[in-house]
């Protein structure tokens, strides 16, 4: 049990450091056109596969998918999840299990990738 909450702990660790690896690409609003896509970028080293979900500050839940076990997935973040606040939480909800660790609450930006890294299991 203890091995379990160690692994969840560190799972959830390494979601909420999402914002310092992720990098904008360009800034803000392309003045010529429509908002700029966000992206999220994850890295499933676990053996497990993912369900990946965003969440909004309202509390609304938005599927983006399914990441294989060792595996890379690239996603485009709706921007009505994103909204005005360019608050999100990723949710990581491993298939075959009973825990979904959360991300603390992320600021995106308009055109910006967010890369999330799932560790392997120990």
């Amino acid at each position: 049990m203890k091995l379990q909450l160690a692994k969840l702990a560190t799972l959830i660790a390494t979601i909420a450091t999402v914002a310092a690896c992720s990098h904008n690409a360009r800034p803000g609003r392309d003045d010529n056109g429509p908002q700029l896509e966000s992206h999220l970028r994850v890295e499933n080293r676990a053996f497990l596969d993912m369900t990946i979900y965003v969440l909004s500050d309202g509390g609304s839940r938005q599927r983006l998918g399914t990441v294989t076990g060792n595996t890379n997935q690239d996603f485009v973040i709706p921007a009505y999840i994103i909204g005005p606040a360019n608050s999100i939480r990723i949710l990581a909800e491993p298939i075959g299990s009973n825990r979904a660790p959360v991300s603390n609450s992320l600021n995106v930006q308009p055109g910006q990738t967010v890369t999330l890294t799932i560790p392997p299991n120990p």
